[in-house]
């Protein structure tokens, strides 16, 4: 095979601000600050993912998901383009509006994010996506639809590598389907307040590749690796910023992205991920108080 990287999941554009206060019914909250170019901007796990293995120098990062026919979904492409990363496998659904979200942050570090999904139900691959993933060396799998993502699994060669980035998301990854990711997943990248929803996919599992390596990402602590009988921590530089969203995402592409260019050392494969993620951090300008 020699059909590059797809990563399935949901699509986003994101609008992100920093406010004053903690949003609470019958109280404004004023926006402070947004950072440069978020007004919107690409979104999703794919995306992330796809934008870290396009800045790691892989070619043929292939985002599965779906987006409008519509001037937002436009735009979507078009980031997607500026950060070097194929777009045949996004699929336009007529009729649909394009995937937002509004993420705005209190003083205290807080998140309150708004998703407007914009697609109807039960979305399913298209023949080009079945191929796409039918065609990959790695098939990345985010939080996404439930249908389309079992349909991935059934189209996914025996001999391809599968990356697991955990979301735990009832609605969207049901236990059955988690076990069977638990399964069947190389790569296994999930946060520290997810080890509990990862290891009972492990006890439901009926079996796991051999080789697997899991990693639990920590924060600013850095991140412990584990394959086989062989386990350790990677530490990192804590970066201070008010707007992580999309870090351990992107923290997965780069640990992809050095799996797949035959990295076989632990360390290095996690500071790859730590690299990943800092470089997109460190991007994350803000602008002047939007409400001067």
């Amino acid at each position: 095979m020699s059909g590059g990287i797809a990563i399935i999941g949901y699509a986003s554009l994101d609008h992100a601000a920093m406010l004053d206060s903690v949003p609470r019914p019958g109280r404004t909250s004023t926006i402070l600050a947004r950072p440069a170019n978020a007004w919107p901007r690409l979104g999703g796990s794919p995306a992330y993912v796809a934008g870290a293995l396009a800045a790691a120098g892989v070619t043929d990062a292939r985002p599965v998901s779906w987006i409008g026919a519509d001037e937002a979904g436009d735009a979507y492409l078009a980031q997607l383009r500026d950060k070097g990363v194929l777009v045949d496998a996004m699929a336009r659904v007529p009729d649909a509006r394009t995937p937002m979200a509004v993420l705005a942050y209190d003083p205290d570090g807080g998140c309150c994010c708004l998703y407007d999904p914009g697609m109807p139900k039960h979305l399913a691959l298209t023949p080009q996506q079945r191929a796409v993933i039918a065609d990959a060396d790695w098939l990345c799998v985010t939080i996404g639809p439930t249908r389309a993502t079992l349909d991935a699994l059934e189209a996914l060669s025996p001999t391809a590598r599968l990356a697991w980035v955990v979301k735990d998301d009832p609605r969207a990854l049901t236990p059955d389907l988690a076990a069977k990711l638990a399964g069947r997943a190389d790569l296994i990248c999930h946060s520290r307040a997810e080890r509990g929803f990862v290891e009972a996919a492990f006890r439901a599992a009926p079996a796991s590749r051999p080789e697997r390596i899991v990693i639990e990402t920590l924060g600013g602590e850095g991140a412990t690796v584990s394959r086989g009988g062989t386990s350790l921590s990677v530490v990192t530089i804590p970066f201070e910023t008010p707007d992580p969203t999309g870090a351990g995402d992107t923290f997965a592409g780069g640990v992809i992205a050095a799996l797949a260019a035959g990295e076989t050392d632990l360390q290095a494969v996690v500071e790859a991920g730590h690299h990943a993620a800092a470089a997109l951090l460190r991007s994350r300008l803000v602008s002047t108080d939007e409400s001067a």
